[in-house]
């Protein structure tokens, strides 16, 4: 039997809404992947900058469709911990495509569904939404990506700034 790829990484996420919200995220990942499956833990701190600092805990997992991973499905369990956060969400895609440009460089689009359960409110929330980036390694360990993130799709006629983001993530592989 094969040994497991097992990779690490420590990664930094910028995530600013137009209308002036912001969750920047610091953490530590460890991924297991397979032939065509793999499965990730992410343990890291969040903070909004303006009223909440929260420690962060992700499982998530995905599957390739075919053997390329141009087209994949991935479910992200999150928990946030936090002064004034406390909730549950479960983000799942059915259908995400990874395109390469070329050797360092990827294009990508992850429309998804998103439910959370906000303990501190007693609130569950479901949101359809979408994000779409390019990928690119800035040398042999560390990889840059930009996105723009359309929430809330179900409903679709409010498009204002709350509704639309931009991302930045940046991982180094250990």
């Amino acid at each position: 039997m094969p040994e497991p790829d097992i990779k690490s990484s420590i990664s930094s996420g910028i995530y600013q809404q137009l209308n002036g919200k912001n969750f920047t995220l610091l953490g530590y990942e460890n991924k297991i992947n397979g032939k065509k499956a793999y499965i990730s833990t992410f343990q890291g701190i969040g903070t909004n900058f303006k009223d909440d600092f929260m420690c962060i805990w992700d499982v998530k997992s995905g599957c390739n469709y075919n053997s390329k991973g141009l087209t994949n499905q991935n479910l992200r369990i999150r928990a946030k911990l936090g002064e004034k956060s406390s909730a549950i969400q479960i983000r799942y895609s059915p259908l995400s495509v990874d395109i390469p440009v070329n050797k360092n460089t990827n294009i990508y689009l992850n429309p998804h569904y998103s439910g959370q359960m906000d303990f501190r409110k007693h609130k569950w929330t479901n949101s359809i939404g979408a994000f779409a980036g390019i990928s690119t390694k800035l040398n042999t360990k560390a990889t840059l990506s930009l996105e723009a993130q359309r929430y809330n799709l179900q409903n679709i006629k409010q498009n204002n700034l709350e509704n639309w983001g931009i991302n930045a993530i940046l991982s180094y592989k250990l």
